[in-house]
């Protein structure tokens, strides 16, 4: 839904109405996992992506046909079989639903609030009630303060919250819940080869991306045209704090000094992924060091070292590439 927003705002303030798509339901290995969002404009324009060909040529089809019609909404179903996935000239299958329903000028509020929620760090969400026996879908704002929704649905959304979209059923109701959530941050210490690779990378798939070196001459923002944040650091001391959950930490530092420093810094906060480059033997020599200064073998626990999946990596770029697919990994909440 992020990825879409900012056009799905500036055409409804626009007075254009639009179409909105979502796989609602995915199974197998569907080109798109649910959740994924299409905005569809009356003159063929196009946000987002539920998958790519014949899938999405089918939802382009039918958002014209609610742009000419007096319907509002159209399932469509999608049985991506072998043979199914390989005319269309995918090589994934299996079951996808998508929703499509026609968005008025006048629900700009909704969409607004959101919005700004984002911004404010409130992880708002949007809720669809799914169609059933010929009703149409109702679109409904989950936020903080928002007290328009019965007690049992926003006990029920908090309690399965996630960061993934997920379907609940409530009073008879289908509803799908999408979480607006911030971007994970990722925190590269240490500007050289191997986290200019991983900045790449990591951008590319989704994540912000913050860079901090003692060296002006890497960090900087002429070599990370990707980061959020380019810090030149007096001292690698106290580079890190108020980290929580959605910031992952990546060590790659010069040194082991620094390496130890960071680290040490890493573990006091709430980071939900903290990752240090180097050999077993510079890791044994660094956890020492921190155990005797009073950390426990549970907070080291936390720690990925060595960095990233094993897949032979050997060049800063393979081992970037293998850094952010373990990050996706911990993201998607397949690893701890």
């Amino acid at each position: 839904m992020r990825d879409i927003l900012d056009p799905l705002i500036q055409a409804l303030r626009q007075g254009l109405p639009v179409v909105l798509g979502a796989i609602v339901r995915s199974e197998g290995s569907a080109p798109r996992a649910s959740g994924a969002r299409i905005l569809i404009l009356a003159d063929g324009g196009l946000s987002g992506s539920v998958g790519g060909g014949a899938l999405e040529g089918a939802c382009q089809a039918k958002a014209q046909e609610l742009f000419r019609n007096s319907s509002s909404f159209a399932e469509l179903h999608f049985n991506l079989n072998a043979a199914a996935a390989a005319d269309a000239g995918m090589l994934c299958g299996g079951f996808v639903t998508v929703l499509l329903q026609r968005v008025e000028p006048d629900q700009l509020a909704v969409f607004q609030q959101m919005h700004d929620d984002a911004l404010r760090g409130l992880q708002p969400m949007l809720l669809t009630a799914l169609p059933q026996n010929g009703l149409p879908p109702r679109l409904m704002y989950f936020g903080p303060g928002n007290n328009n929704l019965p007690a049992g649905l926003r006990e029920e959304i908090l309690r399965k919250a996630r960061r993934a979209p997920f379907l609940i059923q409530h009073a008879g109701e289908e509803i799908f819940v999408e979480p607006l959530v911030r971007p994970v941050t990722v925190h590269l210490v240490g500007a050289g080869h191997v986290a200019l690779a991983t900045a790449h990378l990591s951008s590319f798939s989704g994540f912000e991306v913050v860079v901090m070196d003692d060296r002006a001459e890497f960090a900087s923002a002429a070599r990370y045209p990707e980061a959020r944040e380019v810090r030149v650091l007096e001292t690698f001391a106290r580079c890190l704090h108020d980290l929580g959950p959605e910031d992952y930490v990546i060590i790659v530092t010069r040194g082991h000094l620094h390496d130890r420093e960071v680290l040490a810094q890493a573990l006091r906060t709430g980071a939900g992924y903290i990752g240090m480059i180097g050999s077993r033997r510079k890791r044994d020599a660094i956890y020492e060091a921190l155990l005797h200064e009073g950390f426990s073998e549970a907070d080291l626990g936390r720690v990925h070292c060595p960095i990233g999946l094993a897949i032979g990596a050997d060049t800063p770029e393979e081992i970037g590439l293998s850094i952010v697919a373990e990050l996706v990994q911990v993201r998607a909440g397949l690893s701890a």
